[in-house]
């Protein structure tokens, strides 16, 4: 009976024990550490980050981001304008070519025949230096009353000028080496000089020309042949003592005799094979 009662206390009082310790409003330990640590670790994550140290470490990233971006806009922008150097260098070496291609063609038209022999450093030079083929028809800053035909041509034939001053005989002036003879008394820009006072300063030119020609037989070709026009001189120009008119292309045929103005000088015209000529040129 006493045991029994004993029994009931002991097992009623570890029931109470067990109620309350379920009942009771305090959490464990470990969710109290759990639910206080992230306010921790924030502030600890806060005040490392306000820290001195992190800041200069933050203001030397910042300060490494912006140097990096800036080299890089630079190396950009210098690419570019090493690239637009190489363009315009590009555009000037195709223009020089080009112009340089325009003058070796230009020299080549104005290059003598490649059949003339070497000329006499000693004997007078009557070969035509451009001034009849200037694009703006000026040399020297003269403007030239006469500009060369589309069919002016240097002719094959050695045709030359025999000037007399009387019955004085004058050096031989060879006409064959190129198309065309500026003459009068403008030094600087004629070919063959005429310095008479009465001549004018561009009296007449003599200029070959490729025309139509009949042979014996009747067949039509073409043929090279040397005329002489007056340009509007004071005095004019006579071919065979007959005065021509100005601006009109005569021509000249073998044996014929040329005078410019009032001189007393006569050029009788020839080429090699005419009767008693020798070819006496060097």
């Amino acid at each position: 009976m006493g045991s029994s009662r004993k029994r009931q206390t002991s097992t009623s009082s570890s029931s109470d024990s067990s109620d309350s310790s379920a009942n009771s409003p305090e959490p464990p330990r470990s969710r109290q550490k759990r639910e206080s640590s992230p306010p921790r670790r924030q502030a600890a994550r806060n005040n490392r980050q306000s820290s001195p140290r992190r800041q200069s470490f933050n203001n030397s990233h910042n300060n490494s981001h912006n140097s990096s971006h800036n080299r890089s806009l630079n190396t950009s922008l210098k690419r570019k304008r090493r690239k637009e150097e190489r363009e315009a260098e590009k555009e000037d070496r195709v223009k020089e070519d080009k112009r340089k291609k325009d003058k070796k063609d230009k020299d080549r038209k104005m290059k003598p025949d490649k059949n003339a022999e070497k000329k006499d450093l000693l004997a007078p030079n009557f070969e035509k230096s451009g001034k009849l083929a200037e694009e703006r028809n000026t040399y020297k800053g003269i403007v030239i009353k006469y500009s060369e035909p589309q069919e002016a041509r240097i002719p094959k034939t050695k045709w030359r000028l025999y000037p007399f001053k009387g019955s004085e005989t004058l050096p031989t002036m060879y006409i064959h080496r190129n198309s065309g003879y500026l003459i009068g008394r403008e030094r600087k820009i004629v070919d063959i000089p005429a310095d008479h006072p009465s001549c004018s300063s561009q009296h007449a030119v003599i200029q070959f020309r490729l025309v139509d020609h009949t042979r014996q037989d009747g067949s039509q070709t073409q043929k090279v042949k040397p005329y002489l026009m007056d340009l509007e001189s004071t005095n004019g120009s006579f071919l065979n003592n007959v005065k021509i008119e100005p601006r009109r292309y005569y021509e000249l045929r073998e044996r014929d005799i040329v005078k410019f103005g009032f001189s007393t000088r006569e050029y009788v015209i020839l080429h090699e094979r005419s009767e008693g000529v020798m070819d006496t040129e060097s």
